[in-house]
């Protein structure tokens, strides 16, 4: 997919997320806070370095190596919180903030 290809498809995603309540569904909006700002990565990495990784395992070290240590960090706190969600006790709306925040990080970062 190419660069417009990921801003496309993380706007819809994006546009999905702003549907879901947090306080219903605060899995679901980690779930997709993580998949939008998968996106947003890949088309800040298409735009920037003309190059992007297709899977999310090891993005983080990828990241790493473009420079981007503040971006792969922003990824693997998003990556832990998505992980918790799925594989540990509900979310708290702590973390549930924090996705969306991160999301916006890396959106900026991508962007610009």
């Amino acid at each position: 997919m190419l660069a417009e290809g990921h801003r496309k498809k993380a706007e819809r995603i994006e546009r999905s997320l702003a549907k879901l309540q947090p306080e219903v569904d605060p899995d679901g909006v980690i779930e997709m806070a993580w998949g939008a700002a998968f996106q947003w990565i890949a088309f800040g990495c298409e735009t920037k370095y003309h190059q992007h990784q297709n899977n999310h395992t090891r993005l983080g070290r990828f990241l790493n190596g473009l420079g981007e240590r503040t971006a792969a960090s922003w990824w693997d706190n998003l990556d832990q919180l998505r992980q918790g969600g799925w594989y540990g006790s509900e979310p708290d709306p702590a973390a549930v903030q924090e996705a969306v925040a991160l999301l916006e990080e890396i959106r900026l970062w991508a962007t610009r």
